[in-house]
Parts: structure tokens; sequence; C-alpha cells
């Protein structure tokens, strides 16, 4: 499904995107396997349908095709669960890949377990919900995802520039120190270290690696 908030650009990309092979639609008549969001006209006007969106099809890759991309564009459409941005000015055989790169994607995602359980600690993929003990525990989307790809390396080190291009599609920068903060989020709100050994460890000049242990 191709929406935008410009039809008489996006219709060429609709033609083009079929001609590649792929069934195009301009709404959801049918539940889509992949959306594409093209924008014209600046995305953050565009924020509340990428969410719609998202929650339409919530198991379906959502690519954001931008003109003019910038890369605060790039980081606030990643934020907010696309899974792929794009210039409009690339062509359309390269994009059809990219979708099916999202699919074949999808495919290994689906044989990853929906839930973890480390003591008291409950992971919920789906819901993107984490539960210590009864108590649900209020992280931000950033967060939960950088939690469930600590915590299914469990015991294992993930390096920043790992976790960065995973949950943001960035490659690392020595100035972002955006995993960083998020980590120090989800400590605080775990209640993890203190006067006490952190679960959530820091690798020095490496990255952190997630404790199965203590939970």
């Amino acid at each position: 499904m191709v929406c935008a908030d410009d039809e008489t650009a996006a219709e060429p990309w609709r033609q083009a995107l079929a001609a590649e092979g792929l069934t195009v639609q301009a709404g959801a008549a049918v539940l889509p396997d992949a959306c594409v969001l093209h924008i014209c006209n600046g995305l953050a006007g565009q924020l509340g349908r990428l969410r719609d969106l998202h929650a339409l099809a919530p198991g379906a890759p959502l690519l954001v095709v931008c003109r003019g991309l910038r890369e605060l564009d790039q980081v606030l459409a990643l934020e907010m669960g696309a899974d792929d941005v794009v210039d409009s000015t690339l062509s359309a055989p390269v994009v059809a890949a990219r979708l099916r790169a999202l699919w074949r994607r999808g495919s290994a995602a689906a044989s990853e377990p929906s839930e973890l359980h480390f003591g008291a600690l409950r992971l919920l993929l789906r819901e993107r919900r984490v539960l210590l003990g009864e108590t649900g525990v209020p992280l931000s989307e950033g967060e939960f995802e950088v939690l469930w790809l600590l915590a299914c390396h469990a015991g294992q080190a993930v390096s920043r520039r790992d976790i960065l291009r995973r949950v943001r599609g960035l490659d690392d920068h020595p100035l972002d120190r955006s995993i960083d903060s998020r980590v120090y989020r989800i400590r605080a709100k775990l209640g993890d270290g203190g006067r006490g050994a952190q679960r959530i460890r820091t690798v020095r000049n490496h990255g952190y690696a997630f404790s199965p242990l203590g939970w």
C-alpha cells in the first residue's frame, strides 16, 4: 500500500513499483504486506499518519520515501516505527529490492521468541511491554528496542555500533550518546544499579551486556 501527502507525485511511484512486479494499492482495501508513505512536504506533518500506518498493519514493513531527505527525517521516521527511510530520488528497482529485503528480514525474525523471561522480568514483544513482577515498566519505544536487543543476547556483550544500527538504522558516531542515554533511563526504570551490581553492565570501550541472572 502506497500512501502520500501529494497523490499526483505518488502516482508515478505506484506505477513504477507495479512495473517491478509488486501489487500496489492506494488504500487499505486488503491488509497490506508492506506500507510505503510517500512524503513531498516534510515529515513533521506526517508523523501522525506514520503512527496510524504502523497500527494498521503492525506486522508489515513500513517504508518512508521522502523528498529532500535530511538526517533528522531519518531519525524521526525510524524512531516512530519506520523500518527503512529512502530518498525519493532512488529508482523503483532499488526501492522494490529494499522492500523484498525487509520481507526477508521479517521472515527471519518470525523465528524469534515473542516473550523473554528472566526471573521476575518479562519482556513481551508484540505488546511492547515490560513487566517486573506484576508491575508494568513504562519504557519508550526506543528504550524497549534497546532492552529487547540486549536481552536477546543475554550474557553477551553487544557493541554500541550494533545497537545503533539495529534500533536506528544508523552507523556509529563518536559524539552520538543516544544509546548511552537510553541505557541509563532503562536502568533507572528497572531499578538496576544503585549500590548493587548492575544487571545491564557497561563493557568498557565496547557496549553493554545484559545479565540473565538476578532479576
